[in-house]
């Protein structure tokens, strides 16, 4: 059959599984909008383009709906120009294994007179081509980079990128193609190319050992980061942790739900003493699972980590010691591992005693936080913990909260305990500015959840914000954005401050980068674009406004709330 590389490209995908393109417009790319709307009037809807209004948008979108639907995007750029903005996403899909296909438009051609009325040659007179390409531009952070040389090598190069982005472990993959290429007719038959499976178990003496260390031990500790990404592995974890009475920790960089916050074995945030005193440290999809210039585990205690990426070639700079690391999919060790220790014979006395002990000190330390919110709750301007506090009483058991706040982080994770394991979702993949496409992407992917989107203002101006705000509402795809306004970027002030506590900023006040002043009406911008904004300064107020919103978003409205918060940095 004869295709256009636009054809080609389409049908590719198609047998590929992707079922959703996000796309910021560039020129290139009519024969593909060309093949979609010839596949759509056939009646063939299997594929969604979505107009993104900027690459940043596109691309955190493609994240987002990557993550929660375990299907492969495909994201479309203009050329050189488009690659440049979309980069920081791309960099935190890569860093993130988020698997995504990504491709941007190039000109080979170049030719005088005679054929002006084909296009050939549009990115070399505007000066939207570059020596050496675009692949050589986003190479570091994306698992295969490569043009497409030839109009021959079209299907088989998209179906291998394809396929690359799902091996394990995931990630971004790119190529570029030319105008030229994708205008071309061919006679060609697509490529039967299979999907990948990777099939992973770990060695039964490795899950022996680790079972015998834990059994024995008389002080273990779990520390987690990111296995909250999968709730079935939450579900293996807490088994392991309630057959051998094991605290579990949650890293100095919380990315998921990782454990119920409620559990009696939830030990909480802060590993620096515990570690100390630990004689088996079982660190469990954890990069970074303490702050070693702060702590550091004792010289006899055993060291393991269990994680299908380590020992994370992508950090330049990686010095936790191990004993043990074994490189395999958490939920297999840890299904291995809680078959294996409920096999062993336990002393319960001994398990009795230190569950006991840990419940303690869980009922100890979320006394001590919710303490804070009796004394705060009617304090003005509003206290961060006591937003948390009301958002997790209002927030609906199946919704999924997207997080793209810096100071406010701990009180996120503190207090709103309701959120379910897989259902948190980090929303700066990469840095700041990506939170509102993530949170779209993820509705697109969970339709029948409500998705909530924390944002602190510094983040929010990163944001593509009028991008996004269209773009919900061209689809109808309602989310509500909760702003935590403390009109500033406190993080930058904190860490001024952490290295000259008594310097000339602190005895002048004057601190450069800090203040984002005038402080806007946020509120207003949503308005622009008939989604329900509303500015709340009374802490008494937080519970209606969420409703007001709730409403909206029920209507099919996307919601805003800008939340005015006390400046000073709570953490």
């Amino acid at each position: 059959m004869r295709y256009t590389g636009g054809e080609a490209l389409v049908q590719v995908l198609k047998k590929q599984g992707v079922k959703a393109i996000f796309s910021s417009p560039g020129t290139e790319w009519a024969p593909v909008w060309e093949a979609l709307a010839k596949l759509h009037a056939a009646g063939d809807k299997e594929i969604t383009y979505y107009n993104c209004r900027h690459e940043m948008l596109a691309m955190s979108a493609a994240i987002g709906y990557a993550e929660k639907s375990g299907e492969l995007p495909a994201v479309l750029l203009h050329t050189s120009s488009g690659l440049l903005h979309a980069a920081m996403g791309i960099r935190g899909a890569y860093m993130e294994h988020v698997p995504v296909v990504i491709c941007a438009g190039e000109s080979i051609r170049f030719t005088e007179g005679e054929d002006a009325e084909s296009g050939r040659g549009w990115q070399w007179l505007h000066s939207l081509s570059d020596v050496g390409g675009t692949t050589r531009m986003v190479a570091p952070y994306v698992k295969w980079s490569q043009a497409i040389t030839s109009r021959e090598t079209v299907c088989g190069t998209v179906a291998r990128a394809c396929q690359i982005a799902r091996m394990a472990p995931h990630g971004p993959v790119f190529f570029s193609i030319s105008k030229e290429y994708l205008q071309e007719e061919a006679e060609e038959t697509m490529p039967q190319i299979p999907l990948p499976h990777t099939y992973t178990s770990p060695d039964p003496k490795d899950i022996e050992k680790i079972a015998a260390l834990l059994v024995d031990s008389q002080n273990p500790i779990i520390i987690t980061q990111k296995v909250g990404t999968n709730a079935e592995a939450v579900k293996k974890l807490v088994e392991l942790a309630e057959a051998l009475a094991i605290p579990v920790f949650e890293s100095i960089t919380q990315d998921a739900v990782n454990f119920p916050r409620e559990h009696p074995l939830h030990a909480g945030f802060d590993v620096t003493q515990a570690i100390r005193e630990a004689d088996v440290v079982l660190a469990v999809a954890a990069i970074t699972p303490w702050n070693s210039q702060r702590t550091a585990p004792r010289p006899e205690a055993k060291i393991i980590f269990i994680d299908d990426k380590a020992p994370y070639n992508r950090f330049p700079y990686w010095n936790y010691r191990a004993d043990m690391i074994l490189a395999v999919e958490p939920l297999q060790v840890l299904e291995a591992l809680v078959e294996r220790v409920k096999a062993k014979r336990i002393g319960a006395s001994d398990r009795s005693k230190r569950f006991e002990l840990w419940k303690g000190k869980h009922d100890q330390l979320l006394a001590s936080w919710d303490n804070h919110i009796q004394k705060a709750r009617l304090n003005k301007p509003i206290d961060p913990h006591c937003l948390c506090h009301t958002i997790n009483e209002w927030l609906p058991p199946e919704a999924i909260v997207v997080e793209e706040t810096i100071t406010h982080k701990v009180s996120i994770h503190r207090f709103m305990r309701r959120v379910k394991p897989g259902n948190f979702v980090m929303g700066h993949a990469g840095g700041l500015g990506t939170g509102m496409g993530i949170s779209l992407g993820v509705k697109i992917a969970s339709p029948g959840q409500p998705v909530v989107n924390l944002v602190g203002d510094g983040s929010f101006n990163y944001n593509p914000v009028l991008s996004a705000l269209g773009f919900s509402q061209e689809y109808h795809i309602p989310v509500l954005t909760i702003v935590f306004n403390n009109g500033a970027y406190k993080a930058m002030q904190s860490a001024h401050l952490r290295l000259y506590p008594e310097g000339w900023a602190s005895r002048t006040q004057t601190y450069y980068g800090v203040d984002i002043t005038p402080n806007p009406d946020y509120a207003q911008l949503a308005k622009s674009f008939d989604a329900y904004g509303e500015k709340v300064e009374d802490p008494g107020e937080i519970a209606h406004a969420l409703g007001r919103a709730w409403e909206a978003m029920k209507h099919g409205k996307t919601a805003l709330l800008d939340v005015i918060l006390d400046p000073r940095d709570p953490r």
